[in-house]
């Protein structure tokens, strides 16, 4: 099982406060980003797409903000700043295991929220781009679910994963685009065979945290949806 872990001397900034989150020796580099507020608050954990960081969520966790959700933004192993072990390099000898082995870094993160101040561990999500979606379930069906799930463009999402959607028992949103070549028989899939997977599929070939630049209205609309999921009192 993964380590949870620290917060790091962390600097409070625009963009939140730096944090680390340690997962099997890897330092995971973050930003978390709390309300003001007089009770504990949802969360979210935002994780990045493959070759991707966390940079790409600013936006959302500005709305998850305004709506009176706490986020935080991870570099998972081999991404961004999280690089004390390694770094993903497409089609390297290396990168299939930074991949797969991340639901531990999940997990961890998931730790580190429900046990961060302020943060109401009952009420954390998750959005997922990629193959970071197949990370999140994955972390659900071994370790605990968390009590909302998005996936953004998850091409690897496995047989597994998909058929523990209604199993898990929490609310689920799968975005992709029609023209997406790396989801068309996920896609057809999770609508086959899970009644409760709220799908939306949208114009144009984007993938993964791609959509929330192609599409400037979806960050937002996530915002909303995660803030009705978590019950948060905007």
């Amino acid at each position: 099982m993964c380590c949870l872990a620290h917060v790091s001397a962390a600097v409070q900034g625009a963009g939140g406060a730096r944090v680390e989150v340690e997962s099997e020796g890897w330092e995971l580099v973050g930003e978390i980003v709390l309300p003001a507020a007089d009770q504990p608050v949802p969360a979210v954990l935002l994780l990045n797409k493959a070759a991707g960081n966390r940079d790409a969520y600013e936006l959302l966790a500005r709305h998850l903000a305004d709506r009176g959700i706490a986020s935080l933004r991870l570099d998972l192993r081999g991404h961004g700043e999280s690089t004390n072990r390694g770094q993903f390099v497409p089609g390297s000898e290396s990168a299939r295991s930074l991949i797969w082995n991340a639901e531990a870094d999940v997990w961890a993160a998931h730790q580190f929220l429900r046990a961060y101040p302020g943060i109401d561990a009952d009420r954390i999500g998750v959005v997922g781009a990629s193959y970071s979606g197949e990370e999140m379930a994955e972390a659900g069906r071994r370790f605990q679910y968390a009590a909302a799930y998005v996936a953004l463009s998850p091409g690897s999402f496995s047989d597994a994963s998909i058929d523990a959607i209604d199993v898990s028992g929490v609310p689920w949103l799968f975005v992709a685009s029609n023209n997406d070549e790396f989801l068309q028989d996920i896609t057809v899939a999770v609508q086959a065979r899970s009644e409760h997977v709220q799908v939306e599929i949208l114009p144009g070939a984007a993938h993964a945290t791609d959509l929330l630049d192609v599409h400037p209205d979806l960050p937002e609309r996530l915002a909303v949806w995660l803030a009705h999921r978590l019950r948060a009192h905007e």
